[in-house]
């Protein structure tokens, strides 16, 4: 027995060592205590750091679109922000029931324009009530051009905000917050986004961006859970407001409808949700009936081809709900058998209801531009739509462009959302960036539709990646320090023994029969098992990951700055390099406006192609013939048939619509996208009414030589004369004005007709409806002639 009894001695004051399974149970609470004291520095560092990155993304977004005003000045840019200006200054000064009852008589001459009812009101009326706020209510000093200028910046910051907060609802439980500050960081210097939303770029899309976003944030909000149904209220207000400001409120609402018919879908009849149902009710009801409010939209959510979709997937909602009921009254035979009937006679009623409604003629067709979304070509047919530059199909190169690496990380977001732990507000995220996708190849303007898209698809993307590293880097002492490797490997070593007693047992009860084949669905598994066997090599790999993406990202900061700068350039003034290499602002565009305004009788009018009647009537406050609204094309047509037909003959007309021609001669400075350019656009718009203009027959070669129907133009004259030998002087016109760089001339018509001008000053062409303010004007009686040979353009 001696022998068996182990003879060191304790010492006094010691205890004895627990035994084995004691001493693991003591290291596993010691490592779980580690563990929890890790995970809260994890959090309270990574909370820190996302509210600093969520705070300097906001800050970042409004400062970089202010380049322009530091450049050039509190300036209002381009064309059509022009108009928006004018028709905000009109609503401050004269009121709102004045403006929505504003007949402009000073643009389209003679027809003029019913503002009031064919403007989309919400930039103005934003403007003007931010503007009575500062100065009425907090007695700021500011002007409303001061307003209007800061505008796109200060709701760019609102759109990040939404935009966050669909990526938030979008990503899974513990990356949500991570989701909502790569939102917020992406949208903040996306230039898709950049590119409508720059200080001075006071147009419809500037607010619109932040109201398509906020609609759709609260539409997905509202489908969280099967409580969160009373949401849509506040998503169908912010639907009207997306009505009031941009005439794209038909992609919100399609998008909308498109996404509800997928989740019924993804649902199917058997786990209908209710709340789905409740809140598409509630969105389309109410953000119809506020819609139809709107005075330029009316009646055209429930006349519109485009805007029938949304009305379709109500009613295959309401079938759905009807298959839904009956399923808990059936057997299983039975709802099968009832179901395949439903869908029969639903299918059948459907398309009935759409031939009822197309031989109706109640509902109109599809607009040419919407047609141009989904025919091959990328034309839409209409030559004034096709004209606009905006309007082409989008180069392959222009996504890397707007987009830079989120164009791919986006499309790995909208595969996340699709099918990894699916939810409505991922199956949102994944349908809005596919459908974006699509529209945005089709038409260049529409890549601003892609930007919210993109940017939440890429927030869910990179929230996961984010995530990732962030635990490899708080976990770091598993591959440091020794003890925690140790209960790591054990804590490895255990999980691995768990797994392969659970198969033994499997295999036992004949499931899953142990093979030593290697099969591809096995590949997740067995790298999950890689990894979490090599901590070593796991975190080198997020090292790896986060230079890569510090690298990247990096050069995405830097291109977005440089893009920043780019679109900042407004195209009422240009800079140019001298000689000697030093910059010089060309402010040729101003100067002519400004000079008709201080040289012209008030009542002169002047003829130019539209893209500039905005800036004309806005800075030279003098009546136009045509503006960017182009809601007339025949008129447009005339317009263009005075422009490109021999000087007499175009004189013949314009004798009787404008006192002055104004042409754009940038070439001559060395910017080529003068009138000269633009002469084709207008030969086939006035071609496609009065057929006896042949677009074919005006142009100018790759050696910069015009045809000889161009030579002989009305436009090519006043262009080039005293530039070109070849062009004689001009008999019935007389050159008033030329800008400092050659870049805008001013042409007085001559022998103007005195009694047609009276006719249309004195009001005495106008034709007022009951209500005394909608007065449309009619050509002078001299024009009657040029009239009869028009064929109203019909596609």
């Amino acid at each position: 027995r001696d022998q068996g009894m182990s003879t060191t001695p304790i010492k006094a004051g010691t205890k004895p060592a627990p035994p084995p399974s004691a001493a693991g149970e003591m290291d596993a609470v010691k490592m779980e205590r580690i563990k929890a004291s890790e995970k809260a520095l994890r959090d309270t560092l990574l909370g820190a750091v996302r509210v600093v990155i969520v705070t300097l993304s906001l800050i970042t977004s409004y400062q970089i679109r202010l380049f322009a005003v530091e450049r050039y000045g509190r300036v209002i840019h381009e064309f059509d922000p022009w108009f928006n200006f004018r028709a905000t200054q009109y609503l401050v000064d004269n009121g709102w029931n004045k403006f929505f009852t504003w007949y402009d008589h000073s643009v389209w001459y003679p027809l003029g324009r019913p503002v009031g009812t064919t403007i989309y009101p919400g930039m103005q009326v934003t403007a003007a009530s931010i503007y009575h706020v500062l100065t009425g209510w907090l007695g700021v000093d500011v002007s409303l051009n001061d307003v209007c200028v800061f505008l796109p910046a200060g709701f760019s910051v609102l759109a990040c905000i939404f935009t966050g907060g669909i990526a938030f609802e979008a990503a899974v439980k513990g990356r949500k917050w991570s989701a909502f500050t790569a939102g917020c960081g992406l949208m903040s210097v996306l230039p898709a986004h950049l590119m409508r939303s720059v200080a001075g770029a006071f147009d419809n899309e500037c607010i619109a961006v932040t109201a398509m976003t906020a609609t759709f944030y609260w539409w997905v909000r509202s489908l969280r859970d099967e409580k969160s149904w009373p949401i849509a209220f506040i998503a169908a207000v912010s639907y009207f407001y997306m009505v009031a400001a941009w005439g794209g409120y038909t992609f919100v609402l399609n998008m909308v409808g498109v996404h509800a018919a997928a989740q019924l879908i993804v649902n199917g009849a058997k786990n209908f949700s209710w709340n789905l149902y409740k809140a598409y009710t509630i969105f389309y009801f109410m953000g119809t009936a506020l819609a139809i409010r709107v005075p330029v939209v009316g009646w055209m959510p429930l006349q519109s081809m485009e805007q029938m979709g949304p009305v379709f997937v109500l009613v295959i909602a309401n079938l759905y709900a009807f298959v839904h009921v009956q399923s808990k009254k059936m057997g299983e035979r039975e709802f099968s058998i009832f179901r395949r009937r439903v869908v029969v006679y639903g299918v059948a009623g459907i398309f009935a209801l759409l031939l009822a409604i197309v031989q109706s003629g109640k509902v109109g067709p599809l607009s040419a531009r919407v047609r141009g979304l989904f025919v091959p070509h990328t034309r839409t047919g209409n030559p004034l739509v096709d004209s606009v530059a905006e309007h082409q199909a989008t180069q392959g190169d222009v996504y890397f462009k707007y987009f830079h690496f989120n164009i791919f990380t986006g499309a790995v977001g909208m595969v996340m959302c699709a099918f990894h732990k699916r939810s409505p507000a991922r199956l949102f995220v994944a349908v809005n960036f596919f459908v974006a996708m699509y529209f945005s190849s089709k038409m260049m303007r529409l890549v601003l539709l892609l930007g919210p898209a993109c940017a939440a698809a890429s927030a869910v993307a990179l929230a996961a990646l984010y995530e990732w590293i962030a635990d490899e880097a708080m976990t770091v002492m598993e591959a440091i320090d020794p003890e925690r490797k140790r209960a790591a490997e054990q804590a490895a070593a255990k999980a691995k023994e768990d797994v392969s007693r659970a198969a033994r047992r499997a295999e036992k009860k004949g499931f899953g029969k142990s093979t030593k084949h290697f099969r591809i669905s096995d590949t997740p598994a067995y790298i999950t098992k890689w990894f979490r066997d090599n901590p070593d090599a796991r975190k080198a790999i997020a090292a790896i990951v986060f230079a890569v993406c510090f690298s990247i990202g990096t050069s995405f900061l830097n291109r977005c700055w440089i893009m920043a700068k780019g679109m900042s350039e407004p195209s009422i003034m240009l800079r140019a390099r001298n000689r000697d290499g030093s910059i010089v602002v060309l402010d040729d565009f101003r100067e002519s406006y400004w000079w008709l305004r201080d040289n012209t009788p008030e009542d002169a009018r002047v003829m130019a192609w539209w893209d500039y009647g905005y800036q004309i009537n806005g800075l030279g406050n003098r009546t136009t013939v045509a503006d960017g609204n182009t809601w007339n094309h025949e008129h447009i047509a005339l317009l263009g048939k005075c422009l490109v037909s021999p000087e007499l003959e175009g004189h013949h007309i314009v004798r009787h619509l404008a006192d002055y021609v104004l042409v754009w001669t940038t070439r001559f400075a060395g910017f080529h996208g003068d009138d000269l350019a633009k002469a084709p656009h207008m030969a086939r718009i006035a071609g496609s009414v009065y057929k006896d203009v042949h677009p074919t027959d005006f142009y100018v070669d790759e050696m910069g030589r015009p045809s000889d129907y161009m030579r002989q133009s009305l436009l090519y004259r006043l262009h080039s004369y005293g530039k070109a030998a070849d062009v004689e002087p001009l008999e019935k016109y007389e050159e008033v004005f030329q800008s400092k760089n050659s870049m805008v001339r001013i042409w007085k018509v001559l022998e103007v007709d005195e009694e047609s001008k009276e006719y249309v000053r004195s009001g005495a062409n106008r034709q007022c409806d009951a209500g005394g303010w909608y007065c449309p004007g009619v050509y002078p009686e001299a024009l009657e002639d040029v009239l009869k040979g028009k064929v109203d353009y019909q596609q």
